[in-house]
């Protein structure tokens, strides 16, 4: 004589299922949580080392030349670094870019790194020297930037800012340059940059 389930069989069956099915839920939750901090993570290491490669890159070009003004009248120094208290200018700079003959751009252009909105952006100006009609490219670098910071060394001594005395004459490039940062999700980042020597353009 055939026997089929009882209601109690079922009743234990579907309960054994359910909790399977939730316990796998969770679990393929927790899977695609864990997913998507590595996936977040790695796209901003990916962006720290963008930074870092971008940073080294235009330090180790900086070059000692004093750039022009829109009015045509010519900076101090050729080289500026400033700890902002809460946003503004942390670097500004004249950079050899290359020799594209082919663009329409000057390959001595002026860059600075500017802190905004708990972002670290940079700003290229076409040209070295300003007029009315050049133009600024600007990149976000990196966002999330918390304590920024930058100091400079110059014959083994550390110093904030740079130029060392802004009233005198053209002060050059410092020989390193520090910049440290706090990156939300991530910590401290700590970077130096060797800058070229050469003589003033």
């Amino acid at each position: 004589m055939n026997k089929g389930f009882t209601l109690i069989e079922v009743l234990v069956a579907l309960a054994i299922v359910g909790i399977i099915g939730v316990m796998s839920f969770a679990g393929l939750i927790t899977t695609v949580k864990n997913n998507d901090i590595t996936i977040s993570r790695i796209d901003l290491m990916s962006k720290i080392v963008m930074t870092d490669e971008i940073l080294k890159r235009d330090l180790l070009h900086a070059l000692d030349r004093i750039p022009r003004d829109e009015r045509g009248e010519s900076y101090g120094h050729s080289f500026y670094g400033l700890n902002p208290r809460f946003e503004g200018d942390l670097l500004a700079f004249s950079v050899h870019t290359g020799n594209n003959l082919t663009s329409k751009n000057g390959t001595i252009r002026f860059v600075r790194y500017t802190y905004e909105d708990e972002s670290l952006k940079r700003i290229e100006s076409n040209f070295v020297d300003k007029t009315e009609d050049t133009k600024e490219r600007e990149q976000v670098l990196l966002k999330g930037v918390k304590n920024i910071s930058i100091r400079f060394n110059q014959g083994n001594q550390w110093v904030e800012d740079w130029p060392l005395t802004e009233w005198t004459s053209n002060n050059g490039l410092p020989q390193v340059a520090e910049i440290s940062y706090e990156v939300e999700g991530l910590g401290n980042v700590v970077r130096r940059y060797m800058l070229s020597f050469g003589d003033s353009l």
